[in-house]
């Protein structure tokens, strides 16, 4: 099972009233869904968006973002944000809809951007930058 075959399984889940809690074993993987859980310990490997600075990075982690999806997303960033990394950031949370602590700081995606990161934020910034060359934000 796959990174985003996991997070549309939790998506499911989350879209169901009636589940508070599920486990999934596939082969010697165990995946567990707790809604309303607190945060879950951090990944090795990874730091979570609020730890502030991060341990010493992980190089090359498997699902780690490309050097060219870091630059694209920086390009962007750099676009829409005419430089202000914190409005970009808020950007991002509001459209995504998750607090501010949980999106990855543009000064990070170097080092701890997943491609997972890069797959939504991508999205998001690309949106924001056609509506910004169509004249919809000036």
């Amino acid at each position: 099972m796959n990174a985003t075959e996991i997070l549309d399984m939790i998506a499911t889940i989350n879209e169901l009233e009636n589940i508070t809690e599920v486990e999934v074993t596939i082969g010697e993987a165990t995946v567990k869904v707790v809604k309303g859980a607190p945060e879950a310990p951090a990944l090795p490997g990874f730091a979570p968006a609020s730890a502030g600075s991060p341990a010493a990075p992980t190089q090359g982690f498997a699902n780690q973002a490309s050097p060219a999806q870091v630059k694209f997303a920086l390009d962007l960033v750099n676009k829409v944000g005419n430089g202000n990394t914190t409005s970009v950031v808020n950007g991002l949370a509001h459209a995504l809809e998750v607090p501010v602590e949980d999106i990855l700081h543009p000064d990070d995606w170097a080092t701890q951007m997943t491609r997972d990161h890069a797959s939504l934020y991508l999205d998001v910034l690309e949106s924001q930058h056609k509506k910004m060359q169509k004249g919809a934000w000036g």
